[in-house]
């Protein structure tokens, strides 16, 4: 029965494989919040603290005195990194999947699985079926790779140099592009990549970004998602996202260059990189909640 990233949350169980499409099988059920620890005790006013506090103010800092969060691209990616870390630790389902449904929260729960013992798996995207398989290399993601038979005998390499033209034979505008993938991920329907070639690479796309590469460096997806909705909103077209020396996403280089650019342990590097486009706008592009989401 082949594993789908879609609309459910990711439930680990390694046959049949968790998926990417919008159509879920398996779900974890949320338990509603339990009442019994309920309390009417109240907090005490932040000037009603023990009587040793000078009567101009409180001696505990609040909120607004905490220093503001590093929100630079850089910073959110190390943060992301940190977060992956511990659901790759963690033995929960919804841990696994970041406590989040569709093709995120599923994709992650492919992430904490071992090609090499896990095996062939098959992937159904929101815009058709790949195939995740071990790398005959060192490399601890998924290879994804895609049939033919599945895509009109449409084939599509597996490099973003190769993905991107096939993306765009469909013959849409970049940010028509972009708001396909990005809506696929919350379980949108294809609009515009419809044609059996844009959707080989859309799938494959997909799984590429949100399946593979994080497992290669924690929480890189993100910065994948960032740059589709950097090209969404005009800022950079998807030949600047995914292709060429210095791609918004480093991860269409090689891991090594993300490493680099994010620097993820603080090195004091003696030759600098070329920077990957725009890099500095990425994190205002990445998303808000201080959970792993899309």
């Amino acid at each position: 029965m082949p594993g789908k990233i879609g609309g459910g949350s990711f439930k680990p169980k390694l046959s049949p494989a968790p998926s990417l499409s919008p159509k879920p099988q398996n779900t974890v059920a949320s338990s509603a919040p339990s009442t019994s620890t309920a309390t009417t005790s109240k907090k005490r006013p932040l000037d009603a603290v023990d009587g040793s506090a000078s009567a101009s103010g409180s001696n505990k800092k609040t909120k607004t005195d905490a220093e503001p969060k590093d929100n630079t691209t850089e910073a959110r990616l190390k943060r992301a990194e940190v977060r992956a870390k511990r659901r790759q630790e963690s033995s929960s389902a919804v841990d696994a999947s970041g406590g989040r449904s569709g093709v995120i929260g599923t994709a992650q729960g492919f992430q904490k699985m071992d090609p090499k013992k896990d095996g062939k798996q098959r992937v159904e995207t929101p815009f058709g079926p790949v195939n995740a398989s071990k790398f005959p290399t060192t490399d601890p993601a998924f290879k994804i790779t895609s049939k033919k038979k599945d895509y009109g005998k449409q084939t599509v390499g597996g490099r973003y140099s190769h993905l991107v033209p096939a993306l765009k034979s469909s013959g849409a505008s970049d940010k028509d592009i972009a708001t396909d993938l990005l809506d696929a991920l919350d379980g949108g329907n294809p609009s515009v990549l419809t044609d059996d070639k844009s959707k080989n690479a859309a799938a494959k796309l997909t799984a590429i970004m949100n399946v593979s590469e994080p497992m290669r460096v924690g929480g890189s997806d993100k910065a994948g998602r960032a740059a589709l909705r950097m090209v969404q909103d005009g800022k950079i077209s998807l030949e600047e996202a995914f292709t060429g020396t210095n791609p918004s996403f480093p991860m269409a280089v090689k891991p090594d260059y993300m490493r680099r650019a994010v620097n993820y342990e603080d090195k004091n590097y003696r030759k600098a990189i070329e920077t990957p486009t725009q890099f500095d706008k990425i994190g205002g592009y990445m998303s808000d909640s201080s959970d792993d989401d899309s």
